[in-house]
C-alpha cells in the first residue's frame, strides 16, 4: 500500500509517490472536468482552465490543483503529460460539440494553450507546468487538435495559389480522411461520433458546393434562369478547367457511351457467368486497361497489373467466382495501387508514375472502377471506400511535411477523389452531365 495519498496538499514527497498515485491524480483531474462540463457553460469553464492549466495557481479547487502539481513534478510527466492534456481537451471538446453545438468553444480551448500567464511562477510545480504546456503545443497531439477544429470550419481559408503550404494543412479539406487523421489521439466512442458528424457535415457542404458549381459552369442556361452574373465558386484546389474535366469524367461518359457505373455494372453481370476465378481476373485486367493508352500501358503498367492479378489468391483460380472473391481482389488491387511508400516503394513508384503521366483524374477514375465493383452490397461498398481512404491517409502521412509545390500530383488526387465520391455516393443529381 502506497504511503502517499492523492488527497494530500501541495507537499510532494517523490520517494513516496507511486505510479498508482500518479494514476489516481490523473483520474481525479478527468473526473473533475467530466463533472464541470455538465454544470458550467463553456465560457465559465474556459476561464477556470486558464487558472488551472495556464497560470497553475489561484485555482479555487485546491485538491485538483495539488493533484496537477504532483503530476507535473513526477517522473512520469515527461512521457505522459501530453497525453493527459490531450484527453482533457477531448473530454470537453467532444461534449461541447455533441451536446451543446458549441464549436467556437472548442476553438477557444485549443487556442487557450497559447495564452501567456498573467502572473509569474512562484513555485517549481507552476514553472514545470508552464514549460510542459509549451512543449504540448509543439506535439503531435496538439497538431491533431488543431486539425479537428479546422475541420469544423464552414469554409477553411486556403489560398489556392499558395504552393508553399504544407500538405498536412490541407487535411480538413478531405472529410474521407477524418476517421484516419482526427481519431489518432481520441479513441472514445463520443470522439468517434463527433468525427463521424464532422465528416458527414463537410461532405454535404462540399457536395452542395460542387453541384452548384457544376450547374453554373456546365449548363449554359442555368445562370440566366437564376439571374446569376457569374459562375459559382470552384470548391476545389483544381483549376476551373481541371474541375470541369473531372466532373464530366466522373458523372458523364467515361469510356465510349458508358459511365463508370454502367461499366462496373456490366463487369459484375459478366463475372457471374465466368467459369473460374482465373477468368474473372483476366476480365478485370481488360476492364482496367481498356482506357489506358497503348503507348503508356505497354511501357510498364499493363505488365505490372497483370502480374499483380496473377499473384492474387492463386489457390482459388479454378474455383467458381463469387462476390467474396471479387471484393477481396478489389481490396488487394487498391493495396497494390495506393501502396505504402515506405513498405512498398516499387508499387508506390508505379502509382506516382501513373498519376504523373496520365493525370490525377484518370488515376482516380481507375480506382473508382475498382470500388464500383463492390456496389451490390452496401456494407462491402462502405468497407472498400473506407479502405481506399485509409490507403490515401497513409500516403499523405508520408508526404505531410512536404509543400504543395512538391506534391501537386497528390493534392490533385485528393481533390479528384472528393469529386468522385460526391458524384457517385452523394445525394445530389449529376446524371444530367451525361447528356451534355
Amino acid at each position: 500500500m502506497s504511503g502517499y495519498s492523492y488527497r494530500d496538499d501541495f507537499r510532494y514527497a517523490p520517494e513516496r509517490y507511486s505510479y498508482r498515485d500518479f494514476q489516481r491524480d490523473t483520474e481525479l483531474l478527468y473526473k473533475h472536468l467530466l463533472s464541470l462540463r455538465k454544470s458550467e457553460q463553456p465560457g465559465q469553464l474556459l476561464d477556470r482552465l486558464h487558472y488551472l492549466l495556464i497560470e497553475g495557481r489561484d485555482y479555487p479547487d485546491l485538491e485538483v490543483l495539488a493533484a496537477l502539481n504532483r503530476i507535473v513534478l513526477s517522473k512520469w510527466a515527461d512521457q505522459e503529460f501530453n497525453l493527459i492534456l490531450n484527453r482533457c481537451c477531448y473530454i470537453l471538446m467532444n461534449y461541447w460539440w455533441s451536446y451543446l453545438d458549441r464549436e467556437a468553444a472548442a476553438v477557444e480551448l485549443v487556442e487557450l494553450f497559447r495564452a501567456a500567464p498573467f502572473k509569474p511562477a512562484t513555485f517549481e510545480a507552476t514553472q514545470q507546468l508552464r514549460e510542459r504546456v509549451k512543449r504540448f503545443i509543439q506535439s503531435d497531439q496538439y497538431l491533431a487538435l488543431r486539425h479537428r477544429i479546422n475541420a469544423a470550419e464552414v469554409a477553411p481559408t486556403i489560398d489556392k495559389d499558395d504552393r508553399s503550404q504544407p500538405v498536412r494543412d490541407l487535411i480538413p479539406r478531405y472529410p474521407y480522411l477524418y476517421p484516419h487523421y482526427l481519431t489518432n489521439w481520441d479513441s472514445s466512442d463520443l470522439g468517434q461520433h463527433v468525427v463521424n458528424q464532422l465528416q458527414a457535415k463537410k461532405e454535404r457542404q462540399f457536395e452542395q458546393n460542387l453541384h452548384r458549381y457544376s450547374m453554373s459552369a456546365l449548363r449554359p442556361t442555368f445562370n440566366s434562369r437564376q439571374g446569376a452574373s457569374s459562375t459559382a465558386e470552384n470548391p476545389t484546389l483544381l483549376s476551373d478547367q481541371q474541375l470541369q474535366t473531372s466532373i464530366r469524367c466522373f458523372a458523364g461518359k467515361a469510356e465510349g457511351s458508358k459511365t463508370y457505373h454502367e461499366l462496373a455494372q456490366q463487369f459484375v453481370v459478366n463475372s457471374h457467368k465466368a467459369h473460374s476465378y482465373r477468368a474473372v481476373k483476366r476480365d478485370m485486367y481488360e476492364y482496367l486497361t481498356a482506357a489506358i493508352s497503348p503507348e503508356y500501358g505497354k511501357h510498364h503498367f499493363n505488365h505490372w497489373l497483370e502480374d499483380q492479378l496473377d499473384a492474387m489468391l492463386p489457390q482459388n483460380d479454378a474455383l467458381r467466382p463469387n462476390s467474396a472473391l471479387l471484393i477481396h481482389t478489389c481490396s488487394q488491387l487498391i493495396n497494390s495501387l495506393v501502396a505504402n511508400p515506405r513498405q512498398q516503394p516499387n508499387n508506390h513508384g508505379v502509382f506516382v508514375d501513373l498519376t504523373t503521366n496520365l493525370g490525377a483524374t484518370f488515376t482516380i477514375g481507375l480506382l473508382l472502377k475498382i470500388i464500383l465493383l463492390c456496389r451490390e452490397a452496401k456494407l462491402s461498398l462502405e468497407t472498400i471506400k473506407l479502405y481506399l481512404s485509409k490507403r490515401f491517409a497513409t500516403v499523405l502521412k508520408h508526404y505531410e511535411t512536404k509543400v504543395r509545390a512538391e506534391t501537386e500530383w497528390l493534392v490533385e488526387c485528393l481533390e479528384n477523389l472528393m469529386v468522385a465520391f460526391s458524384i457517385h455516393f452523394g445525394q445530389a443529381d449529376f446524371t444530367w452531365v451525361k447528356l451534355i
